[in-house]
């Protein structure tokens, strides 16, 4: 075929129609399948319009080695390879409402094509302000990089407000009403677990940090005058610099916390802004209810006047517990309204996943990067805060190795957590690697660059789940592959095994098929980091 009909088969996959007939305009942003990838890499169409889609639409299916494998056989080149690792690949401190930029990202972005405009917009969004020497300054102008965008790079651009500014007040508004005495899936009370995940949230908040604690339908009045219980709003911490003293306070007043009351959400709102509003700093606000607003207030309008009305980080986060699926949409509007996300958490599990996301937003906005030192740039790997199978060490290594070479490319590794690891170069990409004590060693992140001189926090539970199956008897081998792995080659994919059931098996966040003996028992698995699926 000419390159002209590549060219045109190439476009015609671009602009592709749905098996139903549906254009490609409500396609757009559809992420690649591996087999429309693989069919623009072979039409030889060229890297830069190739990688080009990957930017704009990411990837849909998992990036292992694998699929990297496959995509080497189809004649990808390593600039279309590390395109794919980029857009799949889980970066440190992904709760930040903006994903900061490393100066890896730009290069690829510009030896690629990638309109300068959109690389600037990008910046934009961007809390990094880089610190180039003369050999990054070369390597950027090489790769096509004009003075605009090195200016950008180096500070002179509009700052997000995550970079410009930083959060130094915080409120928490927790539901005290009597439907919080219901019984959850798991079978203890909406309030104990809500409790629990509250005081996680307390104690994961940066020192340092301004709080105030307020509760709501917390308690009845004895003539049950309606007018009366719908007052029922208590500031239980007034705003202050919350520290370990602070933190133990806060936690044994939230211990005694009962549920009795309404649910008078929109005063609890109005309250809470009340409290944000005399310092008129950069302020967050979290939300966490059970049901809707039953005192005839608006609360989406008073979550929408916060916004008017306060510096806010990322918003009115609201973390609905348990709620039905219409006042699961109620409660979006208010977070909406009040420019924050929704977490809709159906189980005691999920709330704990919520609050955890939470946390670790809350950690990103609360404090600019730590700048350790002039001279250390490093990962510390953190303890992992749900259970995993025992970790024999985990390994730093160049980006692109495979799991059968890895070994061969150890840069450096730690054999405990709360270990840091340092990063050799502030330009080379690097992974690092999660070793069982029993199982395959497994890529935990990829595309590892850090530009500044800093310690990044890692936790393996935010980048890895995990797989149970259980049964009786004995049993030769589980497996866990790639979805979509062909029957007669699945000993050649595995991500990860088992000898026995009941048996973790620890997998990178992503979708698999999972065989015992000869028989697939589950297909299209999708596994959420930090999450265990339970097969049986």
């Amino acid at each position: 075929m000419s390159f002209l009909g590549r060219l045109v088969v190439g476009l015609a996959l671009f602009a592709s129609v749905t098996p139903g007939g549906a254009s490609a305009q409500t396609q757009a942003g559809k992420p690649l399948n591996e087999e429309n990838l693989i069919k623009l890499i072979e039409l030889q169409l060229g890297d830069d319009l190739v990688v080009a889609k990957i930017v704009k639409d990411g990837v849909g299916f998992a990036v292992d080695d694998a699929a990297l494998e496959r995509l080497t056989k189809a004649g990808a080149s390593k600039t279309v390879l590390d395109a794919v690792r980029q857009a799949a690949a889980p970066q440190p401190k992904t709760s930040a409402p903006q994903q900061a930029v490393t100066y890896q990202d730009v290069l690829i972005l510009v030896e690629n094509g990638i309109p300068e405009e959109s690389i600037l917009k990008r910046l934009a969004q961007s809390p990094t302000v880089f610190t180039l020497d003369a050999r990054q300054v070369e390597e950027l102008k090489k790769a096509g990089a004009s003075q605009t965008l090195l200016d950008a790079m180096q500070g002179t651009r509009p700052l997000s407000a995550a970079a410009a500014e930083v959060i130094t007040d915080f409120a928490i508004v927790l539901d005290c009403s009597g439907s919080m005495k219901e019984l959850t899936k798991e079978g203890e009370t909406k309030m104990a677990a809500a409790k629990r995940v509250v005081i996680d949230l307390v104690n994961r908040i940066p020192d340092g940090l301004n709080v105030t604690f307020i509760v709501y339908g917390h308690e009845v009045a004895k003539s049950a005058n309606s007018e009366q219980n719908c007052q029922a709003v208590k500031v239980v911490r007034p705003l202050s610099k919350l520290d370990d003293s602070g933190k133990a306070e806060l936690v044994a007043t939230i211990q005694k916390l009962e549920p009795t009351g309404v649910t008078p959400i929109a005063l609890a709102l109005r309250t809470a802004g009340k409290e944000l509003a005399p310092s008129g700093a950069v302020c967050g606000l979290a939300l966490i209810t059970d049901g809707l607003e039953s005192c005839e207030g608006d609360p989406a309008m008073e979550a929408a006047a916060l916004v008017d009305g306060l510096k806010l980080a990322f918003g009115v986060h609201v973390v609905g517990f348990d709620v039905k699926p219409q006042e699961s949409q109620a409660l979006k509007k208010i977070a909406d309204a009040g420019a924050g996300k929704y977490y809709n958490a159906a189980s005691a599990d999920e709330l704990n996943a919520a609050m955890g996301a939470l946390a670790g937003e809350i950690a990103v906005v609360a404090k600019p990067p730590e700048q350790v030192s002039s001279k250390r740039r490093a990962v510390k790997i953190l303890t992992p805060q749900v259970e995993m199978p025992p970790m024999k060490k985990i390994m730093l290594a160049e980006a692109g190795q495979y799991a059968n070479t890895v070994q061969n490319y150890v840069k450096a590794e730690i054999e405990k957590y709360d270990a840091e690891i340092r990063i050799p170069s502030s330009t080379t990409q690097y992974e690092l690697w999660w070793v069982p004590k029993e199982g395959r060693h497994i890529r935990m992140v990829s595309n590892l660059a850090l530009a500044e001189r800093k310690v990044v926090d890692i936790r393996p539970d935010d980048y890895l789940g995990f797989i149970r199956v259980n049964g009786a008897g004995e049993v030769q081998k589980i497996l866990a592959v790639p979805a979509g792995t062909y029957a007669n080659t699945r000993h050649n994919y595995v991500i990860q095994e088992a000898t026995k059931f009941g048996a973790t098996m620890v997998v990178p966040a992503g979708v698999y098929d999972v065989w015992v003996n000869d028989n697939a028992i589950e297909e299209g698995l999708e596994v959420k980091p930090g999450k265990l699926y339970e097969l049986e």
